[in-house]
């Protein structure tokens, strides 16, 4: 059997009905491409599993399915890296499909011999200023700290050697925040990067829509955390670099704790609570503001601290 040029990595739950449409989308993205099919299974309470393992023998696709117990996403992603035999992996989500992109991202990668290719969010947004030198994964985390480019998990494409060769992999225990720390950890580790010239278009129509079962609660610090755990790395890596460590520092973290605000907020959570657990945490201590704070972060941290009864989630 032929080695596969891409491995795709899907984890899953629940989705028996979405889950064909959300194959054969992919699929046709892969075009003429050697592609392995890896479907992780999260504890699915319906067919999704046999409906996968269908799939995969109707079309006669190389890949197979794994029951990974009722774990969290981002162990199903980790069980899928390490099966995955494709010199390249992508992700895919349900509930956030892109379509159109895979082929650029391989002509991309095989042109530059990058370690990661992602595409643009939007085709009409301005471009970060400046031009990548050197290790321009470093020059793309900055960028993402300083709130100029974005990078999303489900439209990304990564040379396994490189993940490998670095030892990055998702955190297990992490439900919140763990997407944004692993595309950091991966820029931090001197990632050859190369931007794709697509825009990525959602495949709203077969994206899984129900709602989620439960609130995310207080466990929606853990994106807090994680943000930290890449702050650790920054300052270990290039303590030098003052603009990346100021720009996490004064901006990344700050807006980090405040969408935390927003998200138990607009779950039905006092203010008077939420400042509890900030301050119990330790979290408030995080909104510092400095010459990288941008001025609607500015205002948001400054009507929570004064006003908090007045301020409304983002």
């Amino acid at each position: 059997m032929q080695a596969p040029e891409l491995s795709l990595i899907l984890p899953v739950r629940d989705i028996e009905i979405e889950l064909p449409g959300i194959l054969r989308s992919i699929k046709e993205q892969v075009g003429a491409a050697t592609a392995e099919w890896i479907i992780v299974d999260m504890g699915s309470d319906d067919q999704t599993v046999l409906r996968a393992v269908q799939y995969i023998k109707e079309e006669r696709l190389q890949g197979f399915v794994i029951q990974n117990g009722k774990g969290s996403v981002s162990a199903a992603l980790n069980t899928g890296m390490q099966k995955a035999a494709g010199e390249y992996l992508s992700f895919v989500f349900a509930r956030r499909l892109y379509g159109g992109y895979l082929s650029s991202y391989l002509e991309a990668a095989r042109a530059a011999q990058a370690d990661l290719v992602f595409g643009g969010l939007d085709a009409n947004a301005e471009q970060p200023k400046g031009k990548p030198t050197g290790g321009d994964g470093l020059w793309y985390a900055q960028q993402m700290a300083q709130g100029r480019l974005r990078i999303d998990i489900a439209a990304l494409l990564l040379r396994k050697s490189f993940l490998q060769a670095q030892k990055l992999y998702f955190q297990e225990n992490c439900r919140h925040g763990y997407s944004e720390e692993f595309i950091y950890c991966c820029l931090l580790s001197g990632a050859k990067v190369a931007r794709a010239p697509v825009a990525l278009r959602r495949r709203r129509e077969l994206e899984l829509w129900r709602p989620k079962a439960a609130p995310a609660g207080r466990e929606i610090f853990q994106a807090i955390e994680a943000m930290l755990r890449v702050q650790a790395v920054i300052e270990n890596r290039c303590p030098d670099n003052r603009e990346l460590c100021e720009s996490f520092e004064e901006r990344k973290l700050p807006e980090t704790v405040m969408d935390c605000v927003d998200v138990l907020l607009r779950e039905g959570l006092g203010y008077n609570t939420v400042r509890g657990y900030l301050r119990v945490e330790g979290y408030d201590r995080l909104l510092a503001q400095g010459k990288r704070t941008g001025r609607a972060l500015r205002g948001r941290i400054r009507l929570w601290r004064m006003l908090p009864w007045m301020y409304h989630p983002q």
